[in-house]
């Protein structure tokens, strides 16, 4: 937890107490109710809590133009993140990555490989743990033009990532 948000709780939580203890005070006015309640839903924690049993990063014989293609899976924590993740090209991120993980800390959680054509990597759900999250993206550093980001809308049971030979895809499956 960031300084910034430790004193924005500590700061909540004395307004509360505040509101509390006028709670039966008529000067309490609805603006003053509705102050906490943004302040509250401000730090209560979004997202969707990650399920993942297993993931599988599957190269098919001549991806990335027969060359390794980094792979990297993306956890956003905070909402304000995920619009500059989604605009954002393989490319780039694997240029800027380090440097947003500075500027960032503890906005995102990242798992990286570099897999080779015809490799199949299984991983399990426990190697990504299973924090609240507000995003999850895929990113491929291929040698051609293109996005190569996916967003993943599958938080539960497993996904499957296929690396061909100019793009790739990400799949949900049924994990056992």
């Amino acid at each position: 937890m960031t300084l910034i948000r430790r004193t924005f709780l500590a700061k909540c939580a004395a307004l509360g107490l505040a509101t509390v203890s006028l709670a039966g005070c008529s000067t309490v006015t609805g603006a003053v109710k509705g102050a906490v309640s943004k302040a509250m839903n401000f730090v209560t924690f979004k997202g969707t809590r990650l399920a993942w049993k297993q993931v599988v990063i599957a190269a098919a014989d001549g991806a990335n133009l027969n060359s390794p293609v980094a792979v990297d899976i993306v956890l956003v924590i905070e909402e304000p993140e995920l619009e500059k993740l989604a605009a954002l090209p393989a490319s780039k991120w694997f240029q800027v990555r380090a440097d947003m993980l500075r500027t960032f800390p503890g906005t995102y959680i990242y798992k990286s490989w570099e897999v080779a054509p015809g490799q199949t990597l299984r991983l399990r759900g426990e190697d990504f743990g299973s924090p609240s999250v507000v995003g999850v993206f895929v990113f491929a550093d291929y040698l051609t033009p293109g996005e190569h980001r996916m967003r993943v809308e599958q938080l539960e049971d497993g996904i499957i990532v296929e690396l061909g030979a100019r793009g790739f895809s990400v799949s949900p499956f049924k994990a056992n």
